[in-house]
C-alpha cells in the first residue's frame, strides 16, 4: 500500500473550483492511475500551514498532472508517495498506534440529519466500527463533524483522532486498505496510523 500527499495552493482559481466540486476531485485522483478506473482513498488534509490532498492505494500515483495544475510547480516540491507495508506488518496484535481518521459515519444524504451533529453518535458510531474493524479505541476526539454540500445532496463529515489498540491484524490490515464507513469514494473512509504523535512533517 502507499500513502502520497501532494500541496494544494488554495490561491489558484483551479484549486479553488476543484475543493468545490467533489466530482472533479474524484476524476483527477482516479487520474492519477493508469486507465483511471482505480478508486483510491483520499482525504483533504490541512498539515501545518498547507492544505494537502492525501491518498492511500494498492499502486503508486502519477500526480505529475495534478501538481501542474493545482499545487506549486516550480515552487514548492511536487508530491511525496511513502510505501507503508511496513507500517501495516509492523501493527500486530497488542501493539498502541495515533490514528487520524476522516469518515463519514452518515454517508450522502439527500436531507442532512442534525442530530449527527452531536458528537456522542459519532463516537458510538466510531466504537462499533473499531469492534468490526480489529481495533479498539484507547482515547478519541472529535475534530470535525459537520454536513457539506455535494452536488444535490449532504456528506455528513467528521474527522477523528486519538490512539488505539489493534486486536485482530488481519481484519485491521483490511480495513485500513479498503476503507471505514460510508462514502469512501467522495474523500472519506481513510485512516492512518503512527507510533509518533506527528504524522507528517510541514
Amino acid at each position: 500500500m502507499f500513502l502520497t500527499r501532494m500541496a494544494l495552493d488554495v490561491n489558484r482559481p483551479d484549486t479553488v473550483d476543484l475543493l468545490a466540486d467533489p466530482a472533479r476531485m474524484q476524476r483527477e485522483v482516479r487520474a492519477a492511475f493508469a486507465g483511471g478506473n482505480m478508486q483510491p482513498l483520499f482525504r483533504m488534509e490541512m498539515i501545518g500551514s498547507r492544505l494537502w490532498l492525501v491518498v492511500l492505494s494498492r499502486l503508486r500515483p502519477t500526480l505529475y498532472a495534478a501538481h501542474e495544475r493545482y499545487g506549486y510547480p516550480g515552487v514548492f516540491p511536487s508530491w511525496e508517495t511513502f510505501d507503508i507495508d511496513e507500517t501495516l506488518e509492523m501493527a500486530e496484535n497488542g501493539t498502541t498506534w495515533n490514528f487520524f481518521l476522516s469518515a463519514s459515519p452518515r454517508g450522502i444524504r439527500e436531507i442532512p440529519d442534525p442530530a449527527w451533529l452531536d458528537d456522542y453518535p459519532v463516537m458510538q458510531w466510531l466504537q462499533l466500527q473499531a469492534q468490526s474493524c480489529g481495533f479498539e479505541i484507547r482515547r478519541a476526539e472529535v475534530r470535525l463533524n459537520e454536513w457539506r454540500a455535494v452536488d444535490e445532496a449532504s456528506i455528513h463529515l467528521c474527522e477523528f483522532e486519538g490512539v488505539l489498540t489493534v486486536t485482530d491484524q488481519d481484519t485491521f490490515t483490511w480495513a485500513v486498505s479498503t476503507g471505514i464507513g460510508n462514502a469512501r469514494d467522495s474523500g472519506a473512509g481513510l485512516m492512518t496510523i503512527a507510533r509518533n504523535h506527528t504524522f507528517w512533517e510541514d
